[in-house]
């Protein structure tokens, strides 16, 4: 089993001891709040067996389009806006490589894509957008279609990722914090 997937009804996945890290003092596989969670790749606790659960608090649908991206696409699509990034400040700083202009330039291509068309290269390519979700498990009316998150939103949004630290903690929905401070979420194109 590859990491971060699971196997219907497998119970845990890396947990240790037999209630795996998600289980309540009482053994029974209740987390805090009452709900059966185990902790996957990343430290994320989501329901037991699937991921069924996830974007149920914001009304979003649990798979197909709509539904919250899962960390690989999120980190393919991350890893390509790197890439691209390093390759246009490398046009500006040829024949030395970029360095921190990269950065530079990634904070400033990710601000716009988000901004502007809600996605950046690498989320198109990974079939993903950023949308705005609503408080109190409603979707926003901008989560439908393909819109920018604003200007504000995704610079502020932008500074948290390039800091990285919020974008590795993760809620049981598998939101980063940038995420949650935010309003947004990465959705599911397909």
């Amino acid at each position: 089993m590859s990491e971060g997937t699971r196997e219907p009804g497998s119970g845990s996945a890396g947990g240790s001891g037999p209630t795996g890290s998600g289980a309540g003092s009482d053994g029974s596989g209740a987390g805090l709040n009452g709900s059966a969670g185990v902790a996957g790749a990343g430290g994320l606790a989501g329901p037991a067996g699937s991921d069924a659960g996830r974007g149920a608090r914001l009304g979003l649908p649990p798979a197909g389009p709509g539904s919250l991206a899962t960390a690989g696409p999120r980190i393919a699509a991350f890893a390509l806006d790197a890439v691209l990034s390093a390759l246009v400040a490398g046009l500006f700083t040829a024949p030395e490589l970029p360095r921190l202009w990269s950065l530079l330039a990634f904070g400033c291509q990710y601000a716009f894509f988000v901004a502007t068309f809600g996605q950046t290269p690498g989320m198109a390519l990974c079939r993903l957008r950023v949308a705005r979700v609503g408080r109190s498990g409603s979707p926003a009316p901008a989560a439908a279609g393909l819109a920018g998150i604003g200007l504000g939103r995704a610079a502020l949004r932008t500074l948290l990722l390039v800091l990285l630290v919020p974008a590795v903690i993760f809620d049981s929905d598998g939101r980063g914090l940038h995420d949650r401070l935010t309003g947004t979420a990465v959705l599911r194109l397909r």
